[in-house]
């Protein structure tokens, strides 16, 4: 199951890569991928939150809770006074495609095996977003509130990715 996991997320992973590379993003873009992050983020957390049997990745699930809903609700702000529009990519389809598999797939396991693809899962997502933050938002936002909250975003996502490491590590 590790395996196909793995691979599942290797390949939506070098498409939504491949598809950035394509073309530049501009704000409304990065706002909505931001959105769908935000999104599976929270979605994965309840059921985490509910299914984990780990009692720090049930923690850490609803710490994720909080911290992806305070990120949209400051996303949101900030967009909405930066007359962002939030658009939907080529790139925002196909997060929403990885996190709507990955969910899929978390729902089949119980127990340490659901901890264990819970936390893999989080590493690599906060991994990809965090390569996608250095790599494709900042470098492409173009109003200076949005890209300094796509810096600050970073940061924390950044801390979300240690801390799903070292979880990862006990299991």
């Amino acid at each position: 199951m590790k395996i196909k996991f793995l691979l599942l997320t290797l390949a939506l992973t070098s498409a939504f890569s491949f598809a950035a590379h394509a073309q530049a993003m501009n704000d409304h873009q990065i706002a909505e991928i931001l959105e769908e992050a935000n999104d599976a983020e929270i979605d994965a957390a309840k059921l985490a939150k509910d299914d984990a049997s780990h009692k720090e990745v049930k923690e850490f699930a609803k710490h994720m809770m909080e911290e992806h809903k305070k990120n949209e609700k400051e996303t949101k702000k900030i967009v909405k006074k930066n007359d962002i529009d939030p658009e939907d990519s080529q790139w925002s389809k196909a997060l929403k495609e990885s996190a709507k598999a990955n969910k899929d797939m978390l729902k089949k396991q119980k127990g340490m095996a659901f901890d264990k693809m819970y936390m893999e899962q989080q590493v690599s997502m906060h991994q990809q977003l965090l390569n996608d933050l250095d790599q494709k938002f900042i470098p492409n936002a173009t109003k200076p509130e949005f890209k300094n909250h796509l810096q600050a975003t970073r940061e924390h996502v950044s801390k979300h990715l240690e801390q799903a490491k070292a979880i990862q590590a006990k299991l």
